[in-house]
């Protein structure tokens, strides 16, 4: 029964809206379990403010105070929950870098010779009759038969010439020619190594029955911590 204001019991049953659910927390889906832990918690203590809207005010103004600092413990503890059995978790990371160059150099060599050579021969033979004629008696004439004959020809002279010319013509022509040719190829080629090694687990320094016993006498309870923190919201006299 109150004596002084009114329970939280009184506010439940009359439905009151407690209005707890902008305030931050760690996971939405524990919101509901946290805020029935605290009113459960102080389900027969009576506000400490003269009526329920001003007691909802500052219910929320503290859980929007004080959350932050506990949402890192929430986090915190469930990583170490949930690592209970992994005393060692490593991550390596290796990144390697190299760069390869490749040259090569070719050289062409073309030689070519050309020899033309001509030979040409030519023969010429000729033959010529000559004959000189004197007449002492020009008033005579004397005709082509009759100089045959030797008719009516004071003196005749006749002679043969005979030609043979031979010629030979040989020219040679010789040539060379070198070609040469270079060409260089160079090649670069980049490659990247990358690996990521982890190591989780428990190397063998500590037994489960150790680690379990250093769990609870280090687990904290961060539900009390919070109800604690809002005792004086409550009146405090019993």
């Amino acid at each position: 029964m109150s004596k002084y204001t009114i329970t939280i019991k009184n506010l439940i049953d009359n439905d009151f809206d407690f209005q707890m659910t902008k305030y931050p927390i760690f996971d939405e889906n524990y919101r509901n379990v946290l805020n029935n832990k605290i009113l459960n918690h102080y389900y027969e203590n009576e506000i400490g403010f003269e009526t329920p809207a001003l007691f909802r005010f500052y219910l929320n103004n503290k859980l929007n105070e004080i959350m932050n600092y506990y949402n890192i413990l929430y986090e915190k503890q469930k990583i170490l929950i949930e690592n209970i059995n992994n005393n060692v978790n490593l991550t390596e990371n290796y990144t390697s870098k190299n760069t390869k160059i490749d040259k090569s150099t070719t050289q062409d060599t073309n030689n070519t010779t050309t020899e033309t050579s001509s030979n040409s021969n030519s023969t010429n033979n000729g033959e010529q009759d000559n004959k000189s004629i004197f007449q002492d008696t020009p008033q005579g004439k004397i005709t082509q038969g009759g100089v045959d004959e030797q008719e009516w020809a004071t003196n005749v002279t006749t002679g043969k010439n005979t030609s043979n010319n031979t010629i030979n013509d040989t020219s040679s022509t010789n040539g060379t020619s070198n070609t040469t040719s270079n060409s260089t190829n160079d090649l670069t080629s980049n490659g990247t190594d990358e690996y990521i090694k982890t190591i989780i687990g428990n190397n063998g320094g500590k037994f489960s029955l150790d680690i379990l016993k250093d769990l609870s006498n280090n687990l904290l309870n961060i539900d009390m911590m919070i109800i604690n923190e809002l005792e004086d919201l409550f009146m405090q006299i019993f």
